[in-house]
């Protein structure tokens, strides 16, 4: 009852608003449809579109559907394409890896050539049947150095890639990606790389139809103004649902793909409004005017849905699989002294910054790799809270009297990121610190980041698949050392980061990631890991089988997802 009339009292405020508009032009609403046994929706949706569509919002306008054109905004791939393989979280809740358009696969001794068998029965939505040389042509348009891709890190390691990045070669064919028939591809890399199957879940390894493909290059006049991920007209996946409309500012409609491989969902689609405005967001969802309601923008909202004994059935809790953390510069005086880094590791009560900033929607955090990440040891602990010994710490290196710091922060960072980083020189300055946070645009902080001169800042990492090489070789590894600004100086553990790359005993593998966690986060203590946050949604009634993305990300698959009107 509690909650019907906050819809009721919501609904009276959004048809107090402009009408939304379904193709340009003013629509009527839609009509409700029936339910069971003759009755209908409380709920009457003003966007025009049909009942049976699941109501979803976006704070700003998605880069592209194009595998090749966006790093950030995965949701129209992870709805309308497949990959060789996915990742699920299974009844255990481990992540693991199975099959999809490849159903079976072997590996060889040397880790060298991944050898795929794909079904033969995945459509495009064009109506083409997917084949091997639809792989070879997912790579090659990836590695096109006219297309200027921005996921070609997740092909690299593919023999042949780098010549064709050069320009050397026009495809990898015969050398990376070798076609033995319709449905079987071998993948040959340079080297063994362990990860490489979880890789291929990855948004960027989604795969395109050549035909498709190549007709968007030639409307878009070229690779690199291609329309293949901004026009329905031109964009084609072989997944659960279709890139139907796009009002630019205004929503993404994807309609159910009836022929889909693995059954086609039930529902009519997916409306994705474009909201920037979190307000605006809840008010919808009160209304009943959207159905899921992510809280990462609005987390003052979370304790009101959370704590409601009339949303106790409605509450989604997903722990992301990323680690929140302050980044040390260890070029910079005196971050270059690991009494240092502990102290300032040791000065930080978490769980209050949990508790106020995030209202308990995330846990401390003792090491890089996150609950979930194989290698991570939960027998290591979070970091205490401990000024005392932070104090210590900072006398035994001499500096008694504190010593100055700076935090880097963009100009477009939330409120809430400035409350937290506020929080932070507060704890520091507690210890002696005398910390300034200096504000740039979000240009300057990545080149400044980039040139390895960043003295500290605070962001996070989250998996874009299932294994530790993403965590801490991102980070330490190869150029990624100084290009985040790291400058972390114990080059036996960077070799090891190397060597784990291509290890193929998968047990000792992860053994050697839990020493390399716990040498680097708290021995070296090369950073301040902070906290594992939480994806916090609520959902209306509705909406059943939401099963949220094995990593906790905003963006998620809804095959699963259903409603029931």
């Amino acid at each position: 009852m509690k909650k019907l009339l906050a819809i009721l009292l919501a609904l009276a405020m959004v048809f107090s608003m402009a009408a939304c508009t379904s193709g340009g032009g003013e629509t009527e609403p839609a009509e409700p449809a029936e339910g069971g046994e003759g009755e209908t929706s409380a709920v009457v949706y003003e966007d025009g579109f049909p009942e049976n569509v699941l109501r979803i919002t976006y704070q700003a306008e998605p880069e592209s559907a194009d595998p090749a054109c966006t790093t950030a905004d995965y949701i129209l791939m992870m709805n309308c394409m497949d990959t060789l393989v996915r990742t699920e979280t299974n009844e255990a809740g481990e992540n693991v890896t199975v099959p999809s358009v490849a159903e079976s696969w072997e590996v060889s001794d040397d880790g060298l050539t991944y050898s795929f068998h794909l079904r033969d029965d995945v459509k495009f939505h064009n109506g083409e049947m997917l084949t091997a040389d639809d792989v070879l042509y997912t790579v090659d348009r990836m590695l096109q150095p006219e297309r200027a891709a921005v996921n070609t890190s997740w092909m690299d390691m593919i023999k042949g890639a780098q010549d064709m990045l050069d320009g050397k070669i026009d495809t990898v064919e015969g050398t990376g990606i070798i076609i033995n028939g319709d449905y079987d591809v071998d993948i040959v890399l340079e080297s063994a790389y362990a990860p490489f199957l979880a890789c291929l879940s990855t948004p960027a390894w989604s795969l395109c139809n050549r035909e498709a493909g190549e007709a968007a290059d030639e409307a878009g006049g070229g690779p690199m103004t291609s329309l293949y991920g901004s026009d329905p007209e031109y964009f084609c996946g072989s997944g659960p649902f279709e890139l139907s409309e796009w009002v630019l500012n205004d929503h993404v409609f994807l309609k159910t793909n009836p022929d889909y491989w693995r059954g086609a969902n039930k529902m009519d689609g997916i409306l994705i409004r474009i909201i920037p405005d979190a307000q605006t967001e809840k008010m919808l969802f009160d209304a009943g005017q959207i159905d899921i309601f992510d809280m990462d923008h609005a987390l003052d909202q979370i304790p009101v849905y959370r704590d409601d004994p009339a949303y106790a059935d409605n509450i989604n809790i997903k722990t992301v699989l990323g680690t929140s953390y302050l980044h040390i510069n260890e070029s910079i005086e005196p971050l270059n002294d690991v009494r240092v880094r502990k102290a300032l590791q040791l000065a930080i009560d978490r769980q209050t910054l949990i508790d106020t900033q995030y209202y308990g929607a995330a846990t401390p955090a003792g090491t890089f790799l996150a609950p979930g990440v194989p290698g991570y040891d939960p027998e290591i602990g979070a970091i205490p809270y401990d000024p005392d010994q932070a104090r210590e710490l900072l006398k035994e290196a001499g500096y008694e009297d504190g010593f100055d710091l700076e935090i880097v922060q963009t100009t477009d960072s939330s409120q809430s990121d400035i409350e937290v980083n506020e929080a932070i020189q507060s704890y520091f300055e507690a210890i002696g610190v005398r910390c300034t946070i200096k504000q740039m645009d979000s240009a300057s902080w990545y080149d400044l980041r980039a040139t390895g001169g960043s003295p500290m800042y605070r962001t996070s990492w989250t998996a874009d698949f299932n294994d530790p090489d993403n965590f801490l070789y991102q980070m330490y590894g190869s150029s990624s050392n100084v290009r985040r600004s790291w400058n972390y100086y114990n080059t036996d553990a960077i070799a090891r980061l190397e060597a784990a790359r291509h290890m193929t005993d998968p047990e000792a593998r992860e053994a050697e990631y839990a020493a390399l966690d716990k040498l680097i986060t708290r021995d070296d203590a090369a950073m301040i890991v902070l906290w594992h946050k939480q994806k916090v949604r609520v959902l209306q009634d509705r909406v059943k089988g939401f099963v949220p993305m094995w990593a906790g990300y905003g963006d998620c698959g809804y095959y699963e997802t259903y409603l029931e009107n």
